[in-house]
Parts: structure tokens; sequence; C-alpha cells
């Protein structure tokens, strides 16, 4: 009764063919359980591991680029004959450059770009003091530790190290050239020059020291690693009125390493699938070799090899795509107790589901058709009854 069943299932069209097959084939592992779950621990765990490395790479570069990315810029343009160790020190030499190359830069990049700052430095004597003063436009800026603070034309920003020096507080005021400012805070300790700057509205500063249109610093924050690279090569058209300097922070800083560890997943990718593919064809011939007697009566109670070619090839399906999910569940769940604050978006992508699932699966199939080829077309299927 079951057996007329099953046949009038597997003519009814091309697409119950296929399914019949892939019911078969589950009939036969749901009924050896044990070595069923073997297998498919297998090719999860080798799966897991380098899925894990590959998505834990890919949080870690994730979060380097939307993190450590806005705390510095990855590049920086200041004038001819400056350096970094000037910049470092906010020794400008009194050279400058105009602000209309930072609107062409904008304009020309910014399919590269997240964001811009253009500064003007100078140092200026503040209560008998040489001291940097920097004028930042603060409606957009993304340096750290500038991105929550909105000060007026009248108000100022001290560092750590300025306000201890200057003996001021929130609250107090300071005289700057002829004018008054109030200092409207402290800003947190940035372990550089801001730390003893004080900080003005860009166009205040340019207003008074007689240099409106005048800067002396660009800060360019590209979109991505890739962004970087081109964006590095097309600025060399200003390098011989601008000097770049390469800040390496943020995915620039990263590249090496992120080319390291890619290399380091290729390798655990390839040992990974070597496995698999050993696995796979173990366990398929140990598969034919015991169910002889099983596929031989199969055949004589009207089953095609069209049939039997797909209870031996969906029986490996089953277990390579089983396998691959528990394995991709196994290193997300890894990936995720690695740092519980990394958001899901930076380790999880169905490109790479896709790409792990299908390739275990095609993988595993490709290993099996020659063992099921020649159990239907070369051994004499009945001369095991």
């Amino acid at each position: 009764m079951e057996n007329s069943r099953t046949e009038r299932f597997s003519k009814n069209t091309s697409a119950g063919f296929a399914s019949f097959g892939l019911w078969l084939s589950w009939q036969e592992l749901s009924g050896r359980r044990v070595v069923f779950l073997i297998n498919v621990i297998l090719v999860a765990l080798l799966i897991a591991l380098p899925v894990s490395f590959d998505l834990m790479g890919k949080a870690r570069k994730s979060s380097i680029e939307t993190r450590i990315d806005y705390i510095g810029p990855s590049l920086i343009l200041v004038p001819e004959g400056i350096m970094s160790s000037d910049l470092v020190t906010a020794q400008m030499k009194g050279k400058t450059f105009p602000s209309l190359t930072f609107r062409t830069i904008q304009l020309d990049f910014a399919s590269y770009l997240r964001n811009t700052e253009a500064r003007l430095t100078e140092r200026i004597f503040l209560e008998g003091r040489d001291m940097p003063v920097t004028g930042i436009d603060f409606r957009n800026v993304s340096s750290y530790p500038f991105g929550g603070y909105s000060i007026g034309k009248n108000d100022v920003l001290l560092g750590t190290i300025a306000a201890e020096k200057l003996q001021k507080d929130r609250g107090d005021t300071i005289k700057i050239k002829s004018r008054t400012f109030s200092v409207a805070g402290v800003i947190p300790t940035a372990g550089g020059i801001e730390d003893a700057s004080v900080f003005l509205p860009l166009t205040v500063l340019q207003k008074l020291m007689e240099l409106e249109g005048r800067i002396n610093e660009l800060r360019l924050f590209p979109g991505s690693a890739s962004s970087y690279e081109q964006l590095k090569s097309h600025l060399k058209k200003y390098s011989g009125e601008l000097n770049i300097i390469d800040s390496y922070r943020g995915d620039a800083a990263e590249k090496d390493i992120d080319t390291t560890l890619l290399n380091y997943q290729k390798a655990l990718y390839t040992a990974a699938f070597i496995l698999i593919a050993l696995c796979i064809m173990i366990s398929t011939y140990i598969n034919l070799d015991e169910r002889k007697t099983e596929v031989s009566t199969v055949y004589t109670l009207g089953a095609t090899q069209g049939i039997i070619f797909q209870i031996l090839t969906f029986r490996t399906v089953w277990i390579t795509f089983l396998g691959s999910l528990i394995g991709l569940f196994i290193a997300f769940l890894v990936t995720a107790l690695q740092d519980l604050q990394v958001p899901l978006r930076f380790i999880w992508s169905t490109g790479s589901f896709m790409e792990v699932v299908l390739g275990t699966v095609s993988l595993g199939v490709l290993v099996t058709i020659p063992f099921a080829l020649y159990s239907v077309c070369k051994r004499d299927i009945i001369s095991h009854l």
C-alpha cells in the first residue's frame, strides 16, 4: 500500500520527482539517526571554525571603521612645508591656504568622503602664555572630542591643560586680542595638542587674525577603506601646494592587519572544505557499502535508477544543508559573545549566509555524484538480493 502511494507520487511531475527523492532520503536518514547526527555535527563544527573567524574579522573591521575612524581623520592636508611634527605641536609657521580649496575638495571628492573639517590654527599670547588657538566650524565636526559641542560667536572651549594653565573654568571669561569670550566648557582630554589649546568658531578666529577666507588644516574622513585608497591617489594633484599627511587611523591603519586576517580566513575555509569533502566521501562510501541489499530491493519494487540516484545524492544535501545551518548559528553565537555591544548588521549578511550554505551543499553533492553514478550505472544493482 505504501509502495503504491509513493509510486503515484513519484510520477506526478518532475518537481514531484525531485521532492520524492528528498522525502525518501529523509526517511532513510531518520531511520539511522545516530549516523545522521554524527555527520551533521561534523559538518557543523568544520563550518563553525572558519566562519567564526570570518565573522569576528568583519565585526572588528566594521567596528573600527564606524568608531575609531570617527576619532580622527585618515588624511590631513596642510600648507607645503608643514610636517606632521609641526602639526602635533601646532607650529603652523603662519602659513595658510584659501578656504576655496576646501570647498573644491568637498565637491570633487564627495563620493569618497564621509565628512570634512577645515581649521585655522595660530599661536597667540594669552595672559602671558604662548598658546595654540584653533578655529573650527562646530556646525559639522567629526573629530574627537568636539562632536557634541556647539558654541556661539562669543564663546570658547578650553583643553584640559589649557584650562589648568589659564586657571579658567566654565563660565569664566578670557580675553583674546581685543575681544572678551566666555568659557563654554572644558573638553575631555584627547591625549594630544588639543589638551593645550583654545578653540573658537572658525569665522571668529579668521576675523581676529585678519585671515578671512584662509585656513591651514583640512581634515578628511573617507567613507571606507576603498574610498581612502582612491582619495589618496586623486589628491596627488594638490601635492604641489599642499602636504598630505596620513594620520594612520581608522580603516587606513587596519589595512595590513585586515589583509593578514583575510589570508588566514581563506586558509581556514580551504582546510574546512577539504575535511568536509573527505567526511562526505567516507560517509557516502560506507553508506553505499552497507545498503547494497536495500538499494537492490528498492530497485526491484519499481524504483528507477533516477530515484536511486536521488536518494543517494539528497542524503548528502540534507547532511550538508543542516550541518552548514547549525555551523553558521554556532559561529554567529560565538562572535556575538565576543562583544555583546557589536550590532547585528556588523556580523551578519544574507550574501555570506547564502555563500556558506550553497557552497557547502554544492561541495557535498559534487563529491557524492561519482559514488552515486557508480552505484546506479556500473554495479549490478539486483546482484545483492
